[in-house]
């Protein structure tokens, strides 16, 4: 993402706290691949910053969940954030929103030297939520002039905003399921498209090894049996699970695996 210019205690005056925050934008990047791109906008626009981060603290752990930086400010490589850090900031905070400003040593790609690298000001927005806490850190690079009160009231003001938007976005990135598992084993496919159907044997082993991306060719060398077999077995299948085609396969395959996984793991099931 392209740089954009720091936006001054002036301007803040011009403009409401709503407008700075680019509301829409945000809102509209929830539960996309872009939206620490769109949150680091947000706060370059606010306060001006090279760098976000978005932490989430959970059952005593801390966990970076997210990252932005402007082209060109390089990344901020080794985090000076600790779970103990942030417990601290909450516990002064209450039940309130925290915005903390300090002036830290961070370490840029290439730098050997921690102590000579420059001190930058790192904002902190802290908050306690129902599920978790949040921390929300920026970096604003050592050219950028001190934060003015203004500006800072301005962050304070939306930071509540930012924190549920935040939120919102972790609760629905954070519960998809990883569905790597389900197209990487060939036996644990093969296992669930047996275990979930009446296909036959041969039936459900064609369909099985269409979904690990075999070619009809490598199905027929694979299985021992001709391309024309391959054929009849999958146009079989097809015809019994009412679909047409591989993405349909692909797509029924998915939501079986889903409740097939769910159902074998006891820990799934609701006390």
């Amino acid at each position: 993402m392209s740089a954009t210019l720091a936006i001054s205690a002036a301007a803040i005056d011009r403009r409401s706290d709503t407008d700075l925050l680019k509301l829409p934008e945000i809102v509209a990047a929830i539960g996309g691949e872009n939206f620490a791109e769109q949150l680091l906008s947000c706060f370059n626009n606010l306060i001006g910053a090279d760098h976000c981060s978005v932490f989430r603290l959970k059952d005593f752990e801390l966990l970076e969940v997210a990252s932005a930086s402007l082209r060109g400010a390089g990344q901020i490589l080794r985090s000076d954030l600790t779970s103990y850090e942030v417990k601290r900031q909450l516990s002064m905070s209450g039940p309130a929103i925290r915005v903390d400003v300090s002036s830290v040593h961070t370490v840029d790609p290439g730098r050997v030297d921690e102590k000579a690298a420059p001190r930058r000001q790192r904002v902190m927005v802290c908050a306690r939520r129902p599920e978790a806490s949040y921390c929300l850190r920026v970096i604003r690079s050592a050219h950028r002039p001190a934060l003015e009160e203004e500006e800072i009231e301005s962050l304070r003001k939306v930071a509540g905003v930012l924190v549920s938007v935040v939120s919102k976005h972790l609760d629905l990135t954070m519960q998809r399921p990883n569905l790597t598992p389900a197209l990487c084993s060939l036996d644990e496919i093969e296992r669930c498209v047996q275990s979930t159907t009446d296909l036959s044997r041969r039936e459900g082993e064609v369909c099985a090894r269409i979904l690990y991306g075999l070619s009809s060719c490598g199905i027929a060398l694979d299985l021992g049996i001709g391309k024309e077999s391959v054929m009849t077995y999958r146009k079989r299948a097809y015809q019994r699970l009412g679909i047409g085609s591989q993405r349909e396969l692909l797509m029924w395959y998915l939501t079986r695996w889903s409740a097939w996984t769910q159902a074998d793991t006891p820990s799934a099931a609701i006390n």
